[in-house]
């Protein structure tokens, strides 16, 4: 037998003689597990709920008694905690730690404190970042003047203060204001686009972007225009630059062209306030050497005073005879419901230098009575060798368009700037956005921070931007339902999401930016819908 065997079978007898005379109750094991630490939890999850809470939850360890809640806004677990929670039982999970810091990324680590004296367990850690807060509501119409604002919120929100810019205010807020969610700030200036942030402490609870309205003008061109006056008359008359300044709620109407008179720069500038002047003119004839025609916080309808059981009107200026302009501009004014559009040039003859929309919203342009089909023309129509030299398109919203915002297929212009726009219901069947064929775009195109919703086209063949210059592209967004069959704009990004995703109430006419997923929320469109 090899030595090595015999070892062993002598070993093993010498064992179970030895457990042999061992008592019972020592072979019985210990159920009771000791150790020197607490286990670590597992499992930790961090979930972001109403932008600025989060909820943990992690598995149950043996022998803990309860755990410890840290939570950093660093990923570092540098400093002081922002929120530290003691004695938390699993029996609470899953925990909701709330009245965090909004757009902020943070840390959070939980360990065990042990149920029999042993050492806390080892951290167990996951980052989240919440998201940006708004607690402002949206600014009522009337709460808007040259020279002030009014803030509102829901009433007693935890708050300390709120800053406005530019101009570096900012004010504490008294206990009535809290109670009331509501704070007036006086002072501002005119015409300025400004940001309100309130917060409580350092945390920024909400954001809200304005911009108060035009101071009425003074000086020697003003010219206050009554209820009763014949504005079609006075700016026929007119001999000197003029600005006619028209009050909020009234109505000026004209069943004739309106020709403009030469070599002149006429305003009609409206009423800052609720309810803008509205301005129908059956429509105007440029001169044929002119200067500027501008109009500022006016609606311009296509009906008869407004008055929608009138005959529905096709353009605001159809030029067809020659004219060299200087400028059209449109800012801060609502444009609506034209057969066929509010500028045609129809004459091989006719230059406007420049025409600016800016701040506007239009709806319900270039759509024949019969309903969408391929348009009948385009928001902005050229053809011929006629030309727009400068066009550009800011800050304002389109919706319902039947052809197209710019037709400008014959002619080159010098300058194209279409940016911060929101477009709902556009472009017509085979129709393009932009379209300027084989025409060049000589010295900048730029096509930027614009969102492009549900297109109009009922055979779902709307297109997208066709020249012999391709635009400057940043930031621009299209929605499912936006069906561009052709000539995609360059390097647009797709949004998961159809245009009712995207904003509250497109088909009414609000375009609020509801998703706070959405990466172009603060950035893109028409920035009255973005905060």
């Amino acid at each position: 037998m090899n030595k090595n065997f015999k070892n062993i079978v002598a070993y093993s007898l010498m064992s179970l003689a030895f457990l042999s005379g061992c008592k019972e109750d020592n072979l019985v094991p210990n159920n009771t597990l000791h150790t020197d630490r607490a286990f670590s939890a597992t499992g930790l999850s961090a979930t972001v709920a109403n932008k600025v809470n989060v909820i943990l939850s992690w598995n149950k360890v043996a022998n803990a008694s309860s755990y410890v809640i840290e939570i950093y806004d660093n990923t570092t677990f540098t400093g002081t905690p922002v929120k530290t929670i003691s004695n938390v039982t699993f029996a609470q999970l899953p925990y909701t730690v709330t009245g965090l810091a909004g757009n902020v990324q943070h840390a959070v680590r939980v360990k065990s404190i042990s149920s029999d004296g042993a050492s806390d367990s080892k951290w167990i850690t996951a980052t989240f970042k919440t998201e940006a807060e708004q607690i402002f509501q949206d600014i009522a119409s009337g709460k808007i003047t040259p020279n002030s604002v009014t803030l509102n919120w829901a009433a007693s929100e935890t708050v300390t203060n709120i800053t406005l810019s530019p101009g570096g205010i900012s004010r504490a807020l008294t206990t009535a204001e809290k109670t009331a969610g509501e704070v007036v700030f006086t002072g501002l200036t005119p015409k300025t686009a400004y940001t309100a942030t309130i917060l409580n402490g350092n945390i920024v609870r909400g954001t809200k972007l304005f911009t108060t309205l035009t101071d009425l003008p003074t000086g020697s061109d003003v010219v206050y225009v009554n209820a009763t006056d014949d504005l079609a008359a006075m700016i026929q008359a007119a001999t000197a630059n003029t600005r006619f300044v028209v009050l909020q709620g009234t109505k000026y109407n004209s069943d004739a062209t309106v020709i403009l008179p030469a070599g002149l720069d006429i305003s009609i500038i409206g009423e800052a306030g609720s309810v803008k002047p509205i301005i129908s003119f059956l429509s105007i004839t440029l001169p044929t050497s002119g200067g500027k025609l501008h109009f500022e916080n006016v609606e311009l309808s296509a009906y008869a005073n407004g008055d929608r059981a009138t005959t529905r009107r096709q353009y605001i200026i159809n030029q067809s005879v020659a004219s060299n302009m200087g400028q059209v501009s449109f800012e801060n004014c609502k444009i609506g419901d034209f057969l066929n559009t509010p500028l045609r040039i129809q004459t091989n003859t006719t230059i406007i230098d420049r025409v600016i929309v800016n701040n506007c919203v239009v709806d319900n342009i270039g759509i024949a009575d019969a309903g969408p089909g391929t348009g009948t023309y385009a928001f902005i129509n050229v053809t011929g060798t006629g030309k727009i030299n400068n066009i550009t398109i800011t800050n304002s919203t389109f919706s319902n368009i039947g052809y197209s915002l710019i037709l400008h297929n014959a002619t080159p212009s010098l300058s194209v700037t279409v940016e911060n726009n929101t477009f709902y219901n556009v472009i017509g069947d085979t129709r393009y956005l932009i379209d300027y064929n084989l025409q060049t775009v000589a010295n900048s195109f730029t096509f930027r921070n614009n969102i492009l919703g549900k297109t109009l086209s009922p055979a779902g063949t709307a297109r997208g931007i066709r020249g012999g210059t391709s635009p400057t592209v940043t930031n621009n967004y299209q929605t499912s339902d936006a069906a561009v069959s052709a000539n995609a704009i360059p390097s647009i990004t797709a949004y998961s999401g159809a245009s009712t995703a995207l904003f509250t109430a497109p088909a009414s006419g609000n375009f609020k930016i509801k998703d706070d997923t959405f990466v172009g929320k603060s950035s893109a469109g028409d920035p009255r819908w973005r905060l």
